[in-house]
């Protein structure tokens, strides 16, 4: 015998689940959310099917929302309109990296080291209001990616012997296309593409801020938006 649960009332040691995260072999695929009210677009159909010893069986349909990008090719970019330990409200700041291969990504941050290759999966465990954007030409994507990991190189290299790198800052005083005075995250995603694949994003302001980067992203026939978390927004327009 199989008797149905709607996902509404799927329960937890006698309380209404809220929300259920879904791992293979520690590799987090998915969250379940029952009470999920986005665009039904977004959301899948999860069925999972139980039997017990006695051969009676269960079956519960849940509502899956995938939350976070899983797929990753060289030259895609996250960014997200978050903030990490959420020192400002979301949609201020935000961050933002270039992804140089299927697993990783280089990003400048502001602790130490300031220019560094992560594990794309931290990115999206840190932040949860998240674009996944990649370049219709895997060619771009290679040479913004190469250019990345060549400044990661050089960087790594200088820190190393005692030489100058570039400080994340976000002054005034540096031009946006000088890679050798000041960094941030933005930039760094920048820099990639104008000298590694001879695409210039569009910026008519000092800063070239993670905003900067969705309004490019979305607005440019070159790139595809892959993901866009409901809730990424930014509050601010750092060009005004």
């Amino acid at each position: 015998m199989s008797e149905f649960h709607p996902y509404s009332e799927l329960q937890l040691d006698g309380k209404q689940l809220n929300e259920a995260e879904l791992y293979l072999n520690n590799q987090y695929m998915t969250t379940v959310n029952p009470q999920d009210t986005r665009d039904p677009s977004s959301i899948h159909d999860l069925t999972i099917v139980t039997r017990a010893r006695d051969g009676t069986r269960q079956t519960l349909s849940l509502p899956v929302t995938t939350r976070r990008p899983n797929d990753f090719r060289p030259g895609d970019i996250l960014v997200a309109s978050d903030n990490f330990g959420d020192i400002y409200p979301p949609g201020y700041i935000g961050h933002s990296a270039i992804v140089v291969d299927d697993r990783h990504i280089i990003e400048s941050v502001t602790s130490h080291p300031q220019v560094r290759k992560s594990p794309a999966n931290n990115f999206l465990s840190v932040h949860t209001q998240v674009m996944h954007a990649r370049p219709k030409d895997p060619e771009v994507g290679e040479a913004a990616a190469a250019y990345a990991k060549e400044f990661l190189n050089a960087y790594t290299t200088n820190l190393n012997n005692g030489e100058s790198v570039p400080e994340f800052s976000f002054t005034t005083q540096v031009p946006l296309n000088d890679p050798n005075e000041a960094i941030y995250c933005s930039k760094l995603v920048w820099l990639s593409y104008y000298y590694g694949a001879n695409i210039e994003f569009d910026n008519n302001f000092f800063l070239f801020a993670p905003v900067d980067l969705e309004a490019n992203l979305e607005d440019d026939d070159r790139f595809e938006v892959l993901y866009k978390h409901p809730d990424f927004d930014f509050k601010i327009n750092l060009k005004l």
